[in-house]
């Protein structure tokens, strides 16, 4: 991996950790998400901290800080000099992004559970299998208000339907890992569910 990769991934890395969910919910509403509900920076929690317009401002950012590393990857990869393949190299910034969202070292390395930023970032490199996953995430909804089995689903249905549609093995282990991610930054919730807690 050359220079030009490491600093395409690491770019990724510093604009998914822009944690608009904590600027806005300050800025906007003069609360800290992080003392509210879960602590979390995400848009759901920040919907409990400051109501649901800056809860849809802070969805709308972090799609948007998991596509943008994703693009610019897409057009700067013809000088990136490497021998890796283009849509590896958008997978690899789409995990950087997301692990950027779930570990913001401007919050202490306390992010949110990237389940937005994991739309965003692989909106581009396998369109149908997201999209499958927020129709599928929509469809939970008529059978389940909790939002965490909705979430934890809507995760791996991108990794198993890329590797049913023939996506390349890059993509597949990429958009599996940030599933994993999800599963990983869920673990509370995930407790909680075993113990009949979870709302």
């Amino acid at each position: 991996m050359n220079i030009n990769v490491i600093l395409i991934v690491a770019c990724s890395f510093l604009i998914g950790s822009i944690p608009f969910g904590f600027i806005f919910t300050k800025k906007l509403a003069g609360v800290d998400v992080r003392t509210v509900g879960s602590g979390n920076i995400g848009s759901t929690n920040v919907k409990r901290a400051a109501g649901s317009k800056i809860s849809l401002y802070t969805q709308i950012m972090d799609i948007l800080k998991g596509l943008i590393p994703v693009v610019l990857a897409m057009f700067l990869y013809p000088v990136l000099n490497t021998d890796l393949d283009k849509d590896l190299i958008m997978s690899l910034c789409a995990v950087f992004a997301i692990l950027g969202h779930d570990y913001t070292p401007f919050l202490k390395f306390k992010g949110g559970k990237g389940v937005n930023t994991t739309l965003g970032s692989f909106l581009l490199i396998c369109p149908i299998p997201v999209l499958l996953s927020v129709f599928t995430h929509k469809i939970l909804g008529l059978v389940t208000d909790i939002v965490s089995i909705r979430s934890l689903l809507l995760g791996f249905v991108i990794p198993l339907t890329a590797y049913f549609m023939n996506y390349g093995k890059g993509v597949v282990l990429c958009a599996l890992v940030a599933a994993i991610l999800i599963v990983i930054r869920h673990e509370s919730n995930i407790r909680r569910l075993i113990n009949g807690d979870e709302k």
